[in-house]
């Protein structure tokens, strides 16, 4: 892929949920800030090794569920699927009902299923005709 390729992925907090911890460190408030704007990911796999990743893990799966965040398309930044992170899991909440996932969550089992699962939902809500608004 170009370097100069546009990304797939849009990611931002969305709200904060519940009692930020009163441990989080330097690095987790300065990854909390950068995450309050607009950050561009351009695969499912990249986005999916992000949300894996030790510095990712620090900040948001600590404890209950804190923090949501938004997972949108880059290209349509209206179609968009929640990402609720908590020490257990991470759970991919489609609130535009899709059917791309029973119930419309998903419980990720590792990096490698978010991959898939982002994929999956890319599929579905990519396409400009698509009737998920």
């Amino acid at each position: 892929m170009d370097d100069d390729a546009t990304p797939m992925f849009t990611m931002v907090k969305s709200q904060t949920l519940g009692e930020t911890p009163e441990a989080l460190s330097e690095q987790s408030q300065g990854l909390l800030e950068t995450l309050s704007m607009l950050c561009s990911f351009h695969t499912a796999e990249d986005l999916a090794s992000f949300l894996y990743a030790p510095m990712f893990v620090e900040l948001a799966q600590q404890g209950e569920v804190w923090l949501e965040f938004e997972i949108g398309l880059y290209v349509d930044h209206a179609k968009i699927l929640s990402l609720i992170p908590s020490e257990k899991e991470i759970v991919f909440a489609d609130n535009a009902s899709t059917g791309v996932f029973e119930g419309n969550l998903h419980r990720c089992s590792g990096e490698e299923d978010a991959a898939a699962r982002l994929n999956q939902w890319y599929s579905v809500v990519h396409s400009p005709e698509s009737r998920f608004e």
